[in-house]
């Protein structure tokens, strides 16, 4: 009786998407879609390019191994914690890391032929720089949001809770500048993408979106009724100091996103 031959492993074939940006702007609604497209996979968020740490350097590590949050995306992703703790010994770098649990993950989830992959981890904007050089063929998709809409989403606690009105402020405002940095550096490669415009005509946004990343899609994948509009919660969630805190420190970032803060805000003292 013949001894049957190993399957062989399921390979990338092409380069990989980075989901980044400022949290609570769309980077979910943008990778579950992404996620309908034969043979592109995406696993939890994984925050390994996101500290700015040496990888393999003793407070490079607890992150990885101490973090509750993580360890339970691992185990959506069906990767054990002894395939991780090995993954951490063996791969010498983050980028290295970044690729080898993309594998893991698509042997645990029984890929069979090749696979185009995407990582989902907003905070990745902090190594952007690093993706840039360590996967050179890689794309940033930058998901941006109007900056009172996600504010108020964090001082509400949804998902990630930022009581601080300024620390709310600084996530967007720094991811913002971060990926207009990028941008002008490698323009090619990376793409802003407003959530407003997703949700607005998810077939014609998600067009433009795999043109970019180079993936080929089936016709009739996507309708406008897979994603609701945008319901403007900071009309009832913010006050007027953490609004006004927001059309000072973010006024003119927003508008080069063609955000009019100022007239959204005049707009809904109107209408009520």
């Amino acid at each position: 009786m013949g001894v049957e031959p190993s399957r062989p492993e399921a390979m990338p074939d092409g380069p990989p998407l980075f989901l980044v940006g400022c949290v609570r702007s769309g980077t979910t609604l943008t990778r579950d879609l992404l996620r309908r497209v034969p043979g592109v996979i995406c696993p939890e968020e994984t925050h390994f390019l996101r500290w700015s740490e040496p990888f393999r350097t003793p407070a490079s590590m607890p992150p990885h191994t101490r973090n509750e949050v993580l360890r339970q995306h691992r185990a959506i992703d069906g990767v054990s914690e002894d395939v991780f703790a090995e993954l951490l010994t063996s791969c010498p770098s983050k980028a290295e890391l970044q690729r080898a649990y993309v594998a893991a993950f698509a042997r645990a989830q029984g890929v069979n032929g090749p696979y185009r992959w995407i990582d989902k981890t907003p905070q990745n904007i902090y190594g952007g720089a690093l993706i840039l050089a360590a996967f050179p063929s890689a794309r940033l998709l930058h998901i941006v949001r109007n900056p009172l809409n996600v504010v108020a989403s964090m001082l509400m606690g949804r998902q990630v809770s930022v009581p601080d009105v300024h620390g709310a402020i600084n996530y967007w405002c720094e991811a913002v500048q971060i990926a207009a940095t990028l941008r002008k550096a490698a323009p090619d490669r990376v793409m802003d993408l407003r959530y407003e415009d997703l949700v607005a005509d998810v077939p014609g946004t998600m067009a433009a979106v795999l043109r970019f990343a180079g993936i080929a899609s089936p016709p009739g994948l996507y309708a406008r009724a897979d994603a609701h509009p945008e319901r403007d919660l900071w009309r009832s969630a913010l006050g007027p100091v953490e609004r006004d805190a927001v059309l000072t420190r973010c006024s003119a970032l927003a508008l080069s996103h063609g955000y009019d803060l100022r007239a959204c805000v005049a707009s809904a003292a109107i209408a009520s």
